[in-house]
């Protein structure tokens, strides 16, 4: 499994319309991706202009492939012009421990 964290900044006076964007359609093309295992959308406490995915795939290899895909063309063009930075950093995940809640 591999775990992507991306973290988002949108420009100032979109936050409202990057969230519903994301919940309107993005976070499910994001989700219908082949490979995506599961999907966490956040929003900053600190920087309420900071938003996070934190998206489990199969493998690199199938994120890789998924940018390819017409659902995840779908989940960025949800940004448009929104976006003004970010940072995105990608984990091997470990099996989980069993009894330890998500």
């Amino acid at each position: 499994m591999l775990l992507e964290i991306a973290e988002i900044e949108v420009r100032a006076g979109a936050e409202e319309s990057f969230a519903e964007a994301m919940h309107r359609s993005g976070l499910s093309d994001l989700a219908a991706c082949e490979g995506v295992v599961s999907v966490r959308f956040g929003r900053g406490v600190e920087n309420p202009s900071k938003f996070t995915f934190n998206v489990v795939w199969t493998s690199m290899e199938a994120h890789e492939a998924a940018r390819g895909l017409d659902a995840f063309g779908r989940f960025r063009a949800a940004f448009g012009d929104m976006g003004v930075g970010g940072a995105m950093s990608h984990y091997v995940m470990d099996e989980a421990i069993p009894g330890a809640s998500a």
